[in-house]
């Protein structure tokens, strides 16, 4: 009694890695997402290409093309990237903003196909 004994494995079956695909990074589509007005309210010439929060990691990004076009902070106004990345753009918390983020990312890549900027070679993802 009172003696230090080892914790049993949880799991007698090994350990498979699953291998996860790389997210596609474009420089292309990043500027022709920024070429587009603000996503959420509306404003140009002041979009950045915003990721969808939903899927990062600590300094990990998702996919390019999980991406809207949103405002940034402007002198006296904050932009709606800032907004959105600190989960404040819209009430319901990080829930509601991974659903705002699908919905604007998903309407992006529609927008940029109607307008022929999707860029040459960037396959479509998998929605």
């Amino acid at each position: 009694p009172g003696a230090f004994r080892a914790p049993q494995p949880v799991a007698t079956t090994p350990v498979v890695q699953v291998p996860k695909d790389a997210p596609v990074r474009s420089e292309a589509y990043r500027r022709a997402v920024a070429s587009l007005p603000c996503a959420y309210c509306g404003i140009e010439g002041y979009s950045q290409h915003a990721h969808e929060n939903d899927g990062k990691g600590a300094r990990l990004k998702v996919d390019d093309r999980r991406a809207m076009p949103l405002c940034c902070s402007r002198p006296g106004i904050e932009g709606c990237h800032v907004a959105f990345d600190q989960y404040r753009l819209v009430p319901g918390g990080r829930d509601a903003h991974a659903d705002l983020g699908r919905a604007l990312a998903e309407q992006t890549r529609s927008r940029l196909n109607a307008l022929g900027l999707w860029p040459k070679g960037l396959p479509a993802p998998d929605d």
